[in-house]
């Protein structure tokens, strides 16, 4: 499994802390992915919004949000 597939499989459709996905996603399959370090992580969820597959967002708290990209459009609702 490619890490963009990995990524995608483990992101909801509802915002979720970076912190959040981190722990979802699991040790295991983070170093199987060699996205241990959390700033690689991070980067790699970057690219992924980059490319429009997955929307961020900044959380009421500071925290950042990921969710997976609205087929009508950006979220407008964080």
């Amino acid at each position: 499994m490619s890490r963009t597939s990995a990524l995608m499989a483990a992101i909801p459709t509802e915002p979720t802390s970076t912190s959040d996905l981190y722990e979802r996603i699991g040790y295991a399959t983070l170093v199987r992915l060699g996205l241990i370090p959390y700033e690689a992580f991070r980067a790699e969820l970057a690219a992924l919004a980059a490319t429009g597959a997955i929307e961020r967002a900044t959380g009421a708290d500071g925290s950042t949000l990921w969710s997976r990209a609205s087929e009508t459009g950006p979220r407008t609702d964080l």
